[in-house]
């Protein structure tokens, strides 16, 4: 046999050749390392069931499934849904049919970003309870998972994914550092179906009648508190129960935290159960059940909620007054790149009647009566100074004044009054939608109110569609004649110069919608802010903000110039002390430490109660004058649940308008578009 070998490239390479020198080695470069081809992930084996782009949209749509924040949706008592994102807790595991995670609550983000326990979690405690109840009375959990998890091991194909309905089969305590966690373990109802987050081309699951539905994981009693657990864990039975000193001990040791779950702990499942039954559909169908010709439908609260788009499967929430588009402006152009999809649902609107939105016997009174309320503070009532309009006035000294303007029949029925214009405002093109709060702490979330703004540009709380006067239908135009005329009169009687208004923003409002609190205090915006009602009555309430109230921020930051506003917590101990150190009596440090124990000494105090409240009906207008009104206080709009416009005119600076926008303020109003206050 030949032991000839081939040689190696190394071997050719560094033989001399023909007329080469060979009294010096030729030297030799070791090969440049190839890299070991990176594996791909496995692929899933299917598409959700429903999906969507946006947490929001989640809580739009599925009704099982409302939690703005946090992983568990409970209400009532029960648990309903769960979503497992981007950090579903130490020792979390996914497969076809078994999640295992953490229950949330009780933690706080770390410097990483990371969540952490800040305190042990309980029995008693309410997300605890609530997965306890739904184990308890056999109710299943929607799952959804984020394409941040990473214990899947595989890519989902959406922001966000809708598993299936899942039972929960235990729920038990574990030692995660010094901390007491609890977990739940979650099985698949319905076992017959291949999941589509499997492995791609893996096998079926076997038929029901195939399965092992008798094996159980094992268990034993603990000496120490005589309370049964579960192994759990691969690496050895432990007690898992908190209070019992053998809790989370293997051997009599702490149990190390790189464990591994127990096989039959995986594998078991429990027997199919026909009466456990979800209480909601997993894929919901508002569309069958919406009666376009119902009028009492048409602005209800379920209208404005979200469906499943019957084409691509994707949770639409309700952006537009007139219906669902599945893609639209705000939707991530990756998103429309890689799921375009043009399905739109613009259903019928009823023109709701006046009449069905005033519930009282006569839709105005001739005169309305004001009865003072010792809570609030009493203002100035004048019948004489804005007849037919009944005129209230708080003046905070210092700050600002709002007038409230009471309307009447007289005035509301009158042509191109309030009561045409409700209706007007339905009938006309107006272009109102909802957007996506600039500073959410949920991406994504909208207005809980449709708009449309028209004249000089303004940005408020969410970026918002914006019209030249050109472009306003003609009920727009009165609307601005009418707040033109308020702020005239109420800031005239003040004693001050009046700002015209250049900028109308439309608000409408569908059963239920509200605006929280806010103000209005960009500094693009003159002092003044005036607001036409129409249609159900609301409630507006104005109060001091939270650092004004307190003299601090919510994270305990002193202001660095305290007001002393009247009605401010603590404000005459606050007052003595800023005009001790005002005239050198005390030292910076000193105040800034006497203000801090002052809080430390009562938490009680933690929130301003509204101040003052105006009840809103149909044709009312407020004028709100002040800068500091707006830097000091704050306000919210609670409509009845029923439709409500309210349209808002202010004065933008016109060093903060873009000159190619500068025109879409210009109007020169038609004669019967100037309102004289009858």
């Amino acid at each position: 046999m030949s032991t000839k070998r081939k040689r190696t490239a190394v071997e050719v390479e560094a033989r001399p050749t023909k007329g080469a020198c060979t009294s010096r080695p030729t030297e030799m470069r070791p090969e440049a390392p190839v890299a070991a081809p990176v594996p791909l992930p496995p692929t899933i084996d299917g598409e959700p069931p429903v999906w969507a782009n946006f947490r929001s949209e989640l809580g739009d749509t599925l009704p099982w499934f409302r939690a703005v924040q946090g992983g568990i949706y409970h209400k009532d008592g029960l648990a309903w849904g769960a979503l497992i994102d981007r950090d579903s807790g130490e020792r979390s595991y996914i497969d076809e049919e078994v999640v295992i995670t953490r229950i949330g609550g009780s933690c706080s983000k770390n410097a990483n970003g990371d969540l952490v326990l800040v305190k042990d979690q309980q029995k008693e405690d309410r997300l605890v309870k609530c997965l306890l109840n739904s184990m308890e009375h056999k109710v299943p959990i929607g799952v959804i998972i984020g394409k941040h998890n990473t214990v899947l091991g595989k890519v989902v194909p959406h922001p966000y994914n809708v598993m299936d309905y899942f039972r929960i089969t235990n729920i038990w305590f574990e030692r995660i550092g010094k901390r007491t966690a609890a977990k739940v373990r979650y099985e698949k109802l319905n076992l017959q179906s291949k999941s589509w987050w499997a492995d791609k081309g893996s096998v079926p699951p076997p038929p029901l009648g195939e399965r092992d539905f008798v094996s159980t994981p094992n268990s034993a009693l603990c000496s120490a508190c005589s309370q049964r657990s579960l192994q759990v864990f691969h690496e050895g039975w432990m007690c898992l129960e908190p209070s019992c000193t053998r809790f989370f001990k293997l051997g009599g040791l702490t149990a190390p935290t790189n464990l591994t779950y127990h096989p039959k702990f995986l594998s078991y499942r429990m027997v199919p159960d026909p009466t456990i039954k979800p209480h909601h559909s997993l894929i919901p169908d508002l569309l069958s059940t919406f009666d376009e010709d119902d009028a009492s439908v048409a602005t209800s609260r379920v209208a404005w909620k979200g469906i499943v788009c019957p084409r691509c499967c994707k949770c639409i929430s309700r952006k537009f007054w007139n219906g669902w588009k599945c893609s639209d402006d705000n939707t991530p152009i990756s998103a429309q790149a890689q799921h375009p999809c043009a399905f739109e649902k613009m259903p019928r609107m009823p023109t709701i009647s006046l009449r069905s939105v005033i519930d009282t016997l006569e839709i105005a009174p001739q005169k309305r009566a004001f009865i003072p309320d010792g809570r609030f503070m009493i203002p100035i009532v004048d019948d004489y100074s804005l007849a037919p309009y009944r005129r209230l006035v708080y003046a905070i000294p210092g700050v600002g004044h709002i007038t409230h303007l009471m309307s009447n029949r007289d005035i509301n029925d009158r042509p191109n009054g309030p009561d045409s214009m409700f209706t007007q405002l339905q009938l006309a093109e107006l272009g109102l939608q909802r957007f996506p709060l600039t500073n959410a702490v949920v991406t994504g979330t909208l207005t809980a109110h449709f708009a449309v703004n028209y004249g000089s540009p303004y940005k408020y709380v969410a970026p918002v569609n914006c019209k030249g006067f050109d472009e306003a239908p003609e009920v727009v135009l009165h609307a601005l004649g009418r707040l033109q005329w308020a702020t005239e009169q109420a800031v005239h009687l003040a004693g001050y110069a009046p700002y015209p208004p250049n900028e109308v923003l439309v608000l409408g409002y569908f059963a239920e919608m509200k605006i929280g609190y806010h103000d209005d205090g960009e500094t693009s915006l003159g002092p003044t802010i005036a607001t036409l009602s129409l249609g159900a009555r609301s409630t507006m309430q104005i109060r001091m903000k939270y650092k004004y109230y307190k003299g601090q921020s919510n994270r305990n930051v002193l202001l660095e110039n305290d007001p002393v506003l009247p009605g401010c917590a603590f404000q005459s101990q606050r007052q003595a002390l800023k005009t001790e150190q005002e005239n050198g009596v005390i030292t910076q440090s000193k105040y800034d430490k006497q203000r801090r124990e002052l809080f430390k000494s009562d938490r009680s105090q933690c929130e301003a109660k509204p101040f003052i409240k105006l009840d809103l009906h149909h044709g009312d207008m407020v004028v709100m004058h002040g800068e500091n009104l707006q830097k000091y206080y704050e306000h919210e709009v609670i409509p009845e649940n029923k439709l409500r416009f309210a349209l808002t005119a202010r004065h933008i600076k016109a060093e903060y308008v873009d000159t190619k926008d500068t025109h879409k303020g210009d109007l020169s109003p038609a004669r019967h578009q100037v309102y004289n206050g009858i």
